[in-house]
């Protein structure tokens, strides 16, 4: 006589967890509910879909390690004897559902110190701006937050948008010094993060050593005059960049 063999024993663990997740309705709702929950925290947490930042520590540090964009609106100008002009930026989160909340987060533009034209030229052009930012500094301090500045202006034929950099402009236009030690060395660093912020910074030194080049802004009198040969070379090099570069491609004035 054949000993019988239970109709469970030869299926898979997976078909008896589907058996039981049927019978046991009740079970399934709760680990689905309780799946969705964690989930939704561990999303939410990395992105921060609705949240509006108001002060530096509102910033996640994984927003700074990832370098992830951040966008909003420039309200004001706040001038700083201690810190330097402050931009107060109206953060605009992915998911804008606090639109009537009025607070703004203090941003410093990373690694520059602005000086009085500096000032005027952020009131005169930056305000009221759409901007992307981006943090690159400690945000333990409750003052600001230290970002990479971005605007977007409309090319003057109206068919694309640059992006210009805010902190870059003001070292240009000699309007603003370097603060942070740029290394002539090689970057050696793998550290993606590190990486990033010290290519950063080697472009703005590039910007500064342009503006001494050229003794505009406050390397007018910092520096000697460059001799006159040289001085004629470099006005007729810059009428000539000028004329050759189409107009709907040149950077505005106030920016060049």
């Amino acid at each position: 006589m054949a000993v019988g063999i239970p109709p469970s024993a030869d299926k898979s663990y997976f078909q008896r967890f589907c058996d039981y997740m049927k019978r046991d309705t009740k079970g399934v709702e709760i680990a689905t509910y309780t799946l969705s929950g964690v989930l939704f925290v561990i999303a939410y947490n990395k992105i921060r879909p609705i949240t509006r930042f108001g002060k530096p520590s509102d910033i996640p540090k994984h927003f700074i390690r990832q370098q992830l964009p951040q966008y909003g609106r420039v309200q004001k100008i706040e001038p700083s004897i201690q810190f330097g002009p402050l931009l107060m930026i109206k953060h605009r989160p992915p998911l804008n559902l606090i639109f009537w909340s009025r607070k703004t987060l203090p941003v410093r533009v990373a690694g520059i110190d602005v000086n009085a034209n500096g000032y005027s030229w952020l009131q005169s052009v930056v305000v009221d701006r759409k901007v992307t930012f981006i943090p690159i500094g400690n945000t333990a301090s409750e003052h600001y937050a230290e970002c990479s500045v971005y605007f977007h202006d409309l090319s003057s034929d109206k068919k694309w948008i640059r992006q210009i950099d805010v902190g870059q402009t003001l070292l240009n236009l000699g309007f603003a010094k370097l603060t942070v030690p740029v290394s002539k060395e090689k970057i050696t660093t793998k550290d993606p993060f590190e990486r990033k912020i010290q290519t950063y910074f080697k472009t703005l030194a590039r910007s500064e050593n342009n503006a001494k080049y050229r003794r505009v802004g406050l390397w007018q009198q910092t520096l000697p005059p460059k001799l006159w040969p040289v001085k004629i070379l470099q006005n007729a090099w810059d009428s000539l960049t000028l004329r050759v570069v189409p107009v709907s491609r040149r950077l505005p004035e106030l920016v060049r």
